[in-house]
């Protein structure tokens, strides 16, 4: 099974072709080796995946690929078959056949490498058939792989080429477009069966006898629930079986939460073609991505054989082959097989250490968390050297919020006083794409006094590199939950997302520990689940993980010691003093125990409790033995746990809640009701926030259960700022992204949702005015983004995230993205850049396209419009491609994409950035009456006077005012050609420089002239 990395396996097959063949391949020497535990070979000397096992007389054979992948490749490096071959799988002596055959030794048509999953089966004439997946050299397909056969008269070779060629390909024995990998063979009585394929295609032919030759088309199998690969045919008492990979991930999905990981589900029917009923999950998902079966029955018993990477040194792409037994429920019709428990059982890691998180309840700002992403992954423990998605919590969505958090809850108050944190990314800071480190984030504390979120003190700070571990030291605090706050790294406009691998919480740590004394009852195994740890004047119970008690140690009075690990104490294992009691008697005993109800959950504000709540009733006896309890949640029915001392009651669901609880001693004496209101709002409040013809944004929020605090909102990459009145203002006419989120009184903290104010597009709109544009397309695949096409960013070397891109299992001839504003906009020109992965006339990956054209949206015919007169279409994808034409006013523009092909099948199509250019007019000058004005200075009788005379240039009567410094003089009806004279005295001898105005008007226009005059003196 492959399912991690097909993009890169496929690329690196052009190299692997060779110009000539080497020589035939010797198999490395076989050895026999003792292994009772899984996996089989575990000590990283060899690893080994896709097991496919067979019985040849009364020796197993598990044949298996050969993984030679470096610790830091994220690939499928398998250049080889062998095999493991055991006469008795619970005595665990095996002898390893690490080399029996390589593709390019035994099929002359092949490349070397991607020896990927097959099946050995023993054909009708007693001889071995091994059908092999492998790569043909000189294939014109898109994808090379095909399914080779080849034959030996011995379990172990030598093998030779049994066709010549392939016997299945994406050319024979008919045409596929399907990746032709993963056979799984089924001989029949007289009939031979193959089934292949991957990525959710499941093909079946049969074969004639002579295993090689079709003798039916090849037809596609259905009813497979999830069906990924890692097909496997085996028929057991008339029902036919077909197990397989599954990979419908999902939050509610009984396969696998994340879309990396596979569980094994199958299927039965009752013939080899089907119909196939689904039948669920019979192998969760194991710690390597892949996961591939093998079922068989063997020596009396039915196994199953899978890889897992819990071999030394192992990972996704070095994995282990292991084997476990198959049990069966022969009370159903088809039998079913039982859920596989893998062994060794894992149980908790004992070993000291200050890290507490593993033993917290994670919880995140974006469950259901995407379904790459796994929320497991924050506190496993588990740090790999060169991870995939599944290794990490992630919000990648692709429409990223400017903030995520995520949150450890503890049972118990714990004293902690450090912090490790591991970030992944995949793309710089300041990009707003992809993952990126955080641009700043932080821890806080639940305050325990307060009953609030408080920073920590003493915070050292908050380093936000991505290569290892970022520590934090802070002053020593009690809690029951942290939270880290992220803010995402952002380009001004859109923001990335964020990853973790890892997050550690570190405990303070006390000076000894020293565990009281610890009393049982004879047959009681069940220990305290905490120990008393003493910080300074402060002693908290903390939790402790004791090694399992036999029956042997219990069975009669006595005392022996026995080890624990306790939480976050690594100075090592603690030792404590067990003493054992006889079953005391109930004569004379008239006293009634007590009961103390304990809740714990993720507290919130005021009473509330933000999760579920688990009350635990503790029971106290005068005799010191123990007890039944019997717990109730509201009116529910009772619960009723016998001999005890304690008993736990779930309490769910959001609102108001009563536990009771009382205790019966064996005496029969009953205790008083215990009784203790719990208070669970776990669901965050639900705010909407509405866009205003204003360009304001009103937002409104509610939360039926315990209410709502606060809203709180942030403009751009601005601060989050309470919110008073419910509306929101932005600064300004241009484009802006609010974000909004309310909190509860609860304290749950929404997800921030964002709304876009449009820029103001009431003035004149010119140059690139894609940005301004909101985008849609007709396909976006998921790693793509349709936003990219206009977040004014051309990289050299975009992410995926940069790229509008339409890369999927089915891929048509033409594409479109599309452009629309909210009112009509004059366009001109536009300019695109394509990207491509893959060459032209391959017809798979991400190409150059044939050709584009551009059109617009005609509201007046309510059609596409090609734009007319357009100049050259270009397809380069180094530079952009530029289109000028007959400009346009409309209020959506689109671009179509023609595909290049292969003949039968299309690559897809993607564009980094696309540009689209306006010209509109100014607003109009106001139309200006003509009017000839003349200003002349005069004295008279020694006073100085200023002659006005306005003539009317127009072809329509005016009215006319004279405005001077010494008067206002109105006309009306000033006929075309005739003049307006007015002479204004200043009744003083001098007059100073100045201006006079005329304003004319026809009723529909005025227009304004003003004339300056120079200064006069009437006493020279």
């Amino acid at each position: 099974m492959k399912i991690a990395i097909r993009a890169a396996a496929a690329a690196s097959l052009v190299a692997a072709c060779l110009a000539g063949l080497p020589g035939p391949a010797h198999a490395a020497d076989s050895y026999t080796f003792t292994s009772t535990v899984n996996p089989i070979l575990k000590d990283g000397s060899y690893y080994s995946a896709d097991p496919a096992p067979l019985v040849v007389d009364d020796q197993l054979f598990i044949y298996t690929g050969h993984d030679q992948a470096g610790p830091t490749t994220n690939d499928f490096i398998m250049n080889e078959w062998g095999a493991f071959a055991t006469a008795d799988v619970e005595s665990g002596q095996w002898t390893h056949h690490p080399s029996l055959m390589r593709p390019e030794a035994v099929f002359s048509w092949a490349t070397p490498g991607r020896a990927y999953a097959g099946q050995v089966v023993r054909g009708l004439d007693g001889r071995y058939y091994w059908y092999v997946p492998i790569n043909e050299r000189d294939s014109p397909a898109s994808d090379k792989f095909a399914i080779g056969v080849a034959v030996s008269s011995s379990p172990t070779g030598p093998w030779t080429d049994h066709v010549g060629g392939p016997l299945i390909s994406q050319r024979v024995p008919t045409a596929n477009t399907i990746h032709n990998i993963d056979p799984t063979v089924l001989v029949d009585g007289q009939r031979v069966f193959i089934w292949w394929g991957s990525f959710g295609n499941l093909r079946m032919l049969e074969l004639a006898a002579d295993m090689k030759t079709p003798v039916t088309t090849q037809r596609t199998v259905t009813g497979l629930t999830g069906f990924f690969e890692a097909a496997w045919a085996f028929k057991r008492n008339g029902t036919y079986y077909m197990a397989y990979a599954g990979n419908n991930a999902g939050p509610t999905s009984q396969c696998t939460p994340a879309n990396y990981h596979a569980c094994i589900a199958y299927a039965t029917a009752t013939a080899p073609e089907g119909p196939w009923t689904y039948r669920g999950t019979m192998l969760r998902p194991v710690s390597s991505t892949t996961s591939h079966p093998g079922i068989l029955e063997f020596d009396g018993k039915w196994y199953i054989a899978y890889h897992t990477a819990d071999a030394a040194g192992g990972n996704h792409f070095r994995r282990s082959v292991a084997i476990d037994p198959v049990e069966w429920d022969d009370s159903q019709t088809p039998p079913r097989m039982k859920l596989v428990t893998p062994t060794p059982v894992k149980g908790r890691d004992l070993t000291p250490r200050p890290n507490i998180a593993q033993e917290a309840k994670a919880t995140v700002s974006n469950e259901p968390v995407p379904t790459q992403y796994w929320i497991k992954s924050l506190n496993d423990e588990i740090v790999r050297p060169n991870p995939l998605p599944p290794d990490m919590w992630g919000t990648w969505t692709g429409s990223n919020p400017p903030q995520q958090w995520a949150q450890y809850t503890w049972d118990q108050p714990m004293r902690i006083s450090g912090s490790q944190i591991d970030f992944w990314n995949d793309s710089a800071q300041g990009t707003g794409v992809g993952v990126a480190a955080p641009a700043s984030w932080k821890i806080q504390y639940w305050n325990l006094a307060t009953g609030q979120w408080a920073d920590l003190p003493g915070a050292s700070g908050y380093p936000t590199a991505t290569q290892g571990f970022q520590n934090t030291d802070f002053d020593p605090v009690t809690t029951t939950q942290v939270r880290a706050t992220f803010n995402a790294s952002t380009n001004g406009s859109t923001y990335s997302a964020v990853a973790v691998e890892e997050w550690k919480i570190l405990a303070a740590q006390p000076q000894t520990v020293t565990p009281p004394a610890l009393r049982v009852e004879v047959g009681e195994r069940d220990l305290p689940g905490t120990v008393p740890v003493a910080f300074g004047g402060e002693t908290l119970q903390v939790p402790v993980y004791w090694d399992t008690l036999t029956a042997g140690q219990v069975a009669q009075p006595g005392t022996f010691s026995i080890q624990g690990t306790v939480l976050g104490y690594s100075a090592g294992r603690v030792t404590a003093q067990v003493t054992v009691l006889p079953l005391e008697g109930t004569e004379g005993d008239e006293t009634a125990p007590t009961l103390t109800l304990t809740p714990s959950g993720s507290a919130g504000n005021n009473g509330w409790y933000r999760s579920a709540v688990r009350v635990r009733a503790a029971g106290v006896d005068d005799s010191g033995g123990r007890m039944t309890i019997e717990t109730r949640v509201d009116d529910a029915q009772p619960v009723v746990t016998a001999d005890t001392r304690q008993a736990d009651a779930e309490v769910t669901g959001d609102g108001q809640h009563t536990v009771t609880a009382k205790a019966t001693d064996r005496a029969g004496n009953v205790s008083g009701p215990a009784t203790l209101a719990v208070k669970i709002d776990a669901t965050p409040p639900v705010s909407v926030g509405t866009l205003n013809g204003n360009r304001t944004v009103k937002v409104l929020a509610a939360d039926p259960t315990s209410g709502v605090a606060a809203i709180e909102y942030a403009i751009g990459t601005g601060p989050w700022t309470p919110l008073a009145g419910g509306v929101i203002s932005v600064p300004d006419a241009g484009r802006h992204t609010v974000a909004y989120r309310s909190t509860d009184r609860a304290g749950n903290l929404e997800t921030a949702k964002t709304i876009v104010v449009p820029a103001d597009l009431s003035a004149p709109l010119n140059g690139n005015v894609a940005p301004i544009a909101t985008p849609t397309a007709s396909y976006t695949a998921g790693w793509n983004a349709v936003t990219a096409l206009n977040d004014n960013a051309d990289p050299a070397n975009p992410s995926q995230a940069q790229i509008w891109g339409t890369w999927s299992g089915t891929r048509p001839a033409t594409q479109w993205i599309q452009y629309e504003w909210s009112r009509p906009v004059r366009i001109i020109g536009a300019e695109l850049k394509f990207w491509r992965d893959s060459n032209q006339g391959t017809g798979d990956g991400v190409a150059q396209p044939d050709g584009w054209v551009l059109q617009y949206w005609d509201a007046a015919a309510s059609a596409w419009k090609d734009v007319a007169d357009p100049s050259a279409y270009g397809t380069s994808t180094t530079t952009f491609n530029s289109v000028t034409f007959t400009p346009v006013t409309t209020s959506r523009v689109r671009a179509t994409i023609r595909a290049n092909g292969n003949g039968t099948t299309h690559s897809a199509v993607a564009v980094t950035e696309w540009r689209v250019f306006a010209q509109e007019p100014g607003p109009e000058e106001p139309a200006e009456i003509p009017v000839t004005v003349t200003v002349t200075p005069r004295c008279l009788a020694g006073k100085a006077y200023v002659a006005v005379q306005a003539r009317n240039d127009h072809d329509a009567a005016v009215d006319l005012t004279v405005e001077t410094a010494f008067g206002t003089k109105s006309f009306t009806g000033v006929a075309p050609g005739a003049n307006a004279y007015q002479s204004f005295t200043t009744r003083a001898a001098s007059l100073a420089a100045g201006s006079v105005t005329v304003t004319a008007t026809d009723g529909e226009t005025t227009s304004e002239h003003t004339v300056d005059h120079p200064a006069l003196s009437c006493t020279s």
